[in-house]
């Protein structure tokens, strides 16, 4: 099984060759069969005919001219001579024997003893000189005919027996059969499947990019049907996700009126202690309220994708955390080229390192490529706990340890991060290290 194709080309291929091999193996039977009967039959009645023909010759001429007619009558594959009594005296064994000696004898009108042997048999001794033609299984005929003057005349006769099946001639048949299946059937079957790595294709970049453009429409009419549906369901999981962040956004900003009012009424009660915790509550619905909106505004911009050094854009992150004065280590190459939407990827690495600042105490970065581009950040915090470890990439999700405002997160930084970075084709992957602290790891096709 492991041999077999896993490809649908390759499969389809090999299914339309062993198809066709199976029916050229069963056309060569056949025809072997009752061809090789036919031409048989059509070869020995020539042989009859021809040897009856110069039995009424030799009859109807003079005797002295008997010597001359039969050197003559003798050609390739045949032999002609005077016997004073037959040499062949075993009856018909066969039915080929049998059938060739009824021929003869309804010619002539003659008694006739008729026997078939293979040309190697040792009792084949009789007439060395008997030239053989280049038949492939071929037999030798010996005939004894009485004549009307009590003599008798001896024929030797090369008879063709049916063809081999798997003769040269048959396997090239074959060899060139398969070759030009292959190359046609190969060629036929790209050209029908090439539309469905374009669909691949497509459902690879909607995973990416929802407002990719339409599949273009093209091939079988089962495919195009495919074509239109999927088209359908992307316009609508655009129409969708523009209406959420739509919804959001207006959510959002209506909230900002209510929170205002809120915060000045607040200003007029009376209780110091209770003010401040009116007051705070109110900053942190401002701040989600302020987060959300920008969430919703940046997922609503479509940058466009350009090649950027990916290092140098992970070294600017570092510096700009080092110059505030951040514990940010950064090893990188000298230049890795990279497709991406700059902005957004520069805001994920953001989100990252800034985590493993406030909540690590530390940053060291690496960036290393291969098949892909892969940037790990390691810090010395103590790590997320296995059962929240898909959690933080909830929306407005926080961990416990980091519900405080002096952080100022709101709980969309990793919910971000993980938009942009599936957006790229990509993955974010945490794990706590063996020495204490957690590794962040995002990996980006190239």
């Amino acid at each position: 099984m492991r041999l077999l194709p896993r490809s649908l080309a390759g499969q389809t291929v090999l299914v339309l060759l062993i198809g066709l091999m199976v029916s050229h193996v069963a056309s060569m039977l056949t025809f072997s069969h009752e061809g090789g009967s036919s031409l048989g039959a059509l070869s020995s009645r020539s042989i009859t005919g021809r040897i009856a023909e110069i039995v009424h010759v030799v009859e109807g001429s003079p005797p002295e001219w008997r010597s001359a007619l039969l050197k003559a009558a003798a050609g390739p594959g045949l032999a002609v001579m005077a016997a004073t009594e037959p040499q062949v005296r075993t009856a018909a064994q066969t039915s080929d024997e049998a059938a060739m000696r009824a021929h003869i004898e309804g010619l002539v009108g003659r008694r006739a003893a008729v026997r078939l042997m293979d040309p190697g048999d040792a009792d084949r001794h009789h007439h060395p000189g008997l030239a053989l033609p280049d038949l492939p299984g071929g037999q030798v005929l010996e005939a004894d005919i009485q004549l009307v003057d009590r003599t008798w005349l001896r024929f030797e006769a090369a008879v063709p027996k049916r063809a081999l099946l798997w003769s040269l001639e048959a396997l090239l048949s074959m060899a060139l059969m398969t070759t030009g299946v292959l190359v046609a059937a190969f060629w036929a079957v790209r050209q029908l499947t090439r539309p469905l790595a374009t669909f691949a294709q497509a459902a690879e970049r909607l995973g990416k990019d929802v407002g990719a453009p339409p599949l273009p429409i093209g091939g079988p009419t089962e495919l195009r049907q495919a074509q239109e549906a999927f088209n359908r369901m992307q316009e609508r999981l655009r129409r969708l996700i523009e209406n959420r962040l739509q919804m959001v956004a207006a959510i959002s900003h209506d909230l900002k009126t209510p929170i205002t009012l809120l915060r000045l009424r607040a200003e007029f009660v009376e209780d110091d202690e209770e003010r401040t915790k009116m007051l705070a509550t109110l900053d942190e619905m401002e701040a989600l309220v302020r987060s959300t909106l920008a969430f919703a505004r940046e997922e609503a911009i479509h940058e466009p994708r350009r090649t950027v050094d990916v290092a140098a854009l992970v070294r600017t992150v570092c510096d700009d955390l080092a110059d505030a004065g951040a514990d940010v280590q950064c090893d990188t190459p000298d230049k890795l080229a990279l497709e991406c939407r700059p902005l957004a990827l520069k805001r994920a690495f953001q989100n990252i390192i800034e985590n493993a600042v406030k909540f690590g105490h530390r940053a060291r970065v690496t960036v290393a490529a291969d098949d892909h581009v892969v940037i790990a950040v390691d810090d010395d915090g103590p790590g997320i706990p296995e059962d929240e470890m898909a959690r933080v990439f909830m929306p407005f999700y926080r961990l416990e340890h980091s519900r405080c405002r002096d952080t100022g997160g709101v709980g969309l930084g990793l919910a971000v991060t993980q938009s942009i970075i599936n957006a790229h084709g990509g993955h974010v992957l945490l794990e706590n290290r063996m020495d204490g602290g957690l590794r962040v790891t995002v990996e980006l096709p190239r």
